[in-house]
């Protein structure tokens, strides 16, 4: 669920301001709020420090045995980004003087300085490609040495005693003869790798400048929270929000700190942060949102539980396969077991949740690893393809029913709740459309009349206003725009059948690869193993992109969309010592 907030102001001389601020750090509960632009001079510099630790960090390599800094990281960082322009300046030259080696070396080794040298002696001297003809084109005070010939073209040197216009391109000298380049290219690859076992050496204090940079992140924020605060006269103010359990520890910081406070509910001007808090079996979803990066607005609703039940089912019919679900389940538990250290086992959890979902669809249907000669289905109700599309659009009814349902409960006792029977009466008329134009099933009679009154509800209590006409306007807009959404929506449910009965599907045809190649041979044998292996690996990681691009979408699109949910809360972020 979303924990109220309560709006908190409290007020200190300015010339306090930093000790009060590192006693509200140090409780770790207030969201702060700027009054000001949190800027100035020295968290612009702060910031560009830490941007430079950014970067060194991430071109040191991880190694082992890290050691600690006995001065502040910036020096290293800035030893590192030097370094790295120094690499950088030389991989570009680099690039040029192999280019120049390859367009020069067929010509042999020579000194570029001899050849201009020559000029002084009164003798030009230009080196040039020509074809068979253009030789005979060659102008009168011109010599053409031919000096080799490959294919059609001729190497060869144009010689004269004054400037004279070639009627073909000459070339410019290198800057150097083939074996300086070659010496160059030498000493500019011994210093990258030169520069690379630096890297290798400094990747000692990576964690060490990690630490530096979080340090840094960490002033940062009290500077800007110091800099935001609100000012009148000889008094500033710090503005934020605390959950409503934990507002008592701030006043009794306050009560011994001697700081002004004022406490008060968020009005509707106000953007409290949104704070959730749900049981640990409820939780496990959280990395799920933070993958997507969605957070609920303060005043909406939480939708964890219901999210973790409809994603779960989801995984389950778009992977629709037991073995996929069992080795899914595998590897999650070999992945705990490596890394048992972290500390937010969740993202574990959630895996073993979707797994059993896949496997208990797989179980239903009978399909392992693609085949269904292995197991008999538990349920061959599923097996029937038309079926199973009529329980894809049932469950999308049932979940966009129960996003106006939801909306009827927080719009209660207000008349527009009608509105919401009405879009629920709607979207049961669709279901059973649905199945009647893409499942031939027979549309019931009583179908009509659900639509009809659905319709009069919507239209009459969407917007119920004293002037009847223009109520009336606005829920016929609102009817009219919806109306072919909600069909659409509750169709689209279909991709659950589509995409796991493709899943299936692939899984089978790399199956009859496999069978059609035999194992009568080591080497078939092998080579059966290897299409099984290569072919279910890649189903398993379609398998999630299936599921981040359809399961998600029918939570957050879909169902969302039913529920006016916008997702636009700022996530609760107290200013605390990190």
């Amino acid at each position: 669920m979303i924990v109220k907030m309560k709006k908190i102001i409290l007020v200190m001389q300015s010339k306090d301001i930093s000790v009060a601020l590192e006693s509200l750090r140090g409780l770790g509960l207030l969201h702060v709020e700027h009054e000001n632009l949190p800027a100035s001079e020295d968290i612009t510099k702060i910031k560009e420090e830490r941007e430079r630790a950014i970067e060194a960090i991430a071109i040191l390599p991880d190694v082992e045995n890290q050691k600690s800094l006995k001065s502040p990281g910036g020096g290293i960082a800035c030893e590192i980004l030097d370094l790295l322009d120094e690499k950088e300046t030389l991989i570009e030259k680099l690039h040029r003087i192999k280019h120049e080696i390859t367009a020069w070396e067929e010509w042999g080794d020579f000194d570029p300085e001899i050849i201009e040298g020559m000029e002084n002696n009164g003798v030009l001297i230009k080196l040039c490609k020509v074809t068979p003809q253009e030789k005979k084109n060659i102008p009168e005070g011109v010599i053409l040495e031919e000096l080799f010939k490959k294919g059609n073209i001729i190497y060869c040197a144009a010689i004269s005693k004054k400037e004279i216009a070639l009627p073909f391109e000459t070339l410019t000298l290198p800057e150097m003869s083939i074996e300086k380049m070659l010496i160059e290219e030498k000493r500019y690859e011994s210093r990258i790798d030169e520069i690379e076992k630096i890297f290798l050496e400094i990747g000692v204090y990576k964690k060490a400048l990690l630490q530096y940079e979080k340090y840094l992140s960490s002033v940062i924020e009290f500077n800007e929270v110091r800099e935001g605060a609100g000012r009148f006269e000889r008094l500033s103010y710090i503005k934020g929000y605390c959950p409503v359990d934990r507002a008592g520890v701030i006043e009794k910081a306050a009560s011994e700190e001697k700081w002004g406070m004022l406490v008060n509910d968020p009005d509707e001007n106000d953007a409290p942060p949104t704070l959730v808090r749900n049981p640990k079996w409820v939780k496990i979803i959280k990395p799920m949102f933070d993958i997507i990066g969605t957070i609920p607005g303060y005043g909406e609703v939480d939708i964890s539980l219901h999210f973790l039940i409809f994603f779960s089912i989801f995984f389950g019919m778009l992977i629709g396969d037991a073995g996929y679900g069992l080795t899914y389940f595998l590897i999650a538990l070999i992945a705990q077991k490596k890394f048992k250290d972290i500390k937010d086992k969740s993202i574990f959890f959630l895996t073993y949740v979707l797994a059993s979902f896949a496997i208990i669809w797989g179980l239903l249907t009978g399909a392992f690893f693609g085949s269904h000669a292995w197991l008999k289905p538990m349920m061959p109700y599923f097996t029937d393809n038309t079926n199973v599309q009529a329980f894809c659009f049932l469950i999308g009814a049932v979940q966009l029913s129960m996003a106006h349902i939801w909306k009827i409960l927080r719009k209660f006792p207000s008349l527009k709740v009608l509105s919401d029977i009405g879009w629920i009466c709607v979207l049961w008329a669709a279901y059973f459309l649905a199945k009647s134009l893409i499942l031939n099933f027979e549309f019931p009679g009583f179908g009509k009349w659900i639509f009809m009154a659905g319709s009069g509800l919507i239209i009459l209590f969407t917007n119920p206003v004293k002037n009847v006409f223009a109520g009336i306007g606005a829920g016929l807009g609102d009817f009219l725009l919806k109306l072919v959404n909600s069909f659409a929506d509750i169709v689209s449910y279909i991709r659950l059948f589509a995409v796991g009965l493709a899943g299936v599907a692939i899984a089978n045809a790399f199956n009859q690869i496999a069978a059609g190649i035999g194992a009568d041979s080591i080497l078939n044998g092998l080579l059966s193993g290897f299409v099984l292996f290569s072919g279910h690996t890649l189903n398993l990681s379609l398998g999630i992109l299936s599921i981040l691009v359809h399961g998600v979408r029918l939570n957050v699109l879909e169902f969302s969309g039913h529920m006016d949910m916008e997702w636009s809360g700022v996530e609760y972020s107290p200013f605390k010592v990190k």
